[in-house]
């Protein structure tokens, strides 16, 4: 697994404003309209119910945009650097919101039932082969029954020459020095993923980009939890 610690302990020291650097602001404005357009079209729950972003790092993407809607915000992320930056930003902009340092593949923090929507924020990709399931069963536990998954995730295939030059078809990931970073499956495969670990697809949208694409997949609980 990448070091993400190290990645964020680097992004504080550049004075970057998050984890995508010169790149964060365009990417929150473009969060912020999906976010809107979620709203308008009744997919996501009323204000003020609790909600957790997975993959938070310093709090200033899905985070600090749903404090900002009224929502009672939580956060975890593998990095404790993310997670100390992410409590500061939160002060900073009179922001309440708990944030853990955790692995989504198990989240003993949260109580099963504790949260209304829980956000994907760009984590899920992050996880490869069978790290994944672990991750998907844990939001099922923590997810309401009458709660929401919005999956937000890089979207294969790839596009470019360069990401396709890195991308291992067989194993839809795209690799960093020959080692899996990034998982990017199609669309398709995203569904039927999400609806084998007990979620129902109620939307999905695509956006086009010139390396990979990006979906947005809003799924609900099935009516009956597994036994665990």
């Amino acid at each position: 697994m990448p070091d993400f610690d190290q990645r964020y302990r680097e992004l504080r020291s550049a004075d970057e404003p998050g984890w995508a650097g010169a790149c964060h602001n365009g990417n929150q404005r473009k969060l912020a309209a999906v976010l809107d357009e979620l709203d308008n079209l009744d997919l996501l729950p009323p204000p003020p119910c609790p909600v957790l972003e997975l993959g938070c790092g310093n709090a200033t993407m899905a985070c600090l945009l749903l404090a900002q809607r009224g929502y009672q915000v939580h956060g975890i992320d593998i990095s404790q650097t993310a997670i100390d930056w992410a409590g500061e930003t939160f002060r900073a902009a009179g922001h309440r919101g708990r944030f853990v340092q955790g692995d989504v593949r198990a989240m003993p923090d949260f109580a099963t039932d504790s949260f209304a929507m829980v956000f994907d924020g760009a984590c899920l990709h992050c996880l490869i082969g069978a790290d994944r399931a672990p991750c998907l069963n844990e939001v099922r536990r923590i997810l309401q029954q009458d709660g929401v998954f919005v999956v937000s995730t890089m979207c294969g295939p790839p596009r470019s020459p360069e990401a396709n030059s890195r991308y291992d078809a067989e194993r839809e990931c795209l690799l960093e020095n020959d080692v899996p970073a990034r998982t990017l499956r199609p669309l398709p495969a995203l569904i039927t993923e999400l609806s084998e670990a007990g979620f129902a697809i109620i939307d999905h949208r695509v956006r086009r980009n010139p390396w990979w694409d990006h979906a947005t997949i809003i799924a609900r609980p099935t009516l009956t939890r597994g036994c665990s």
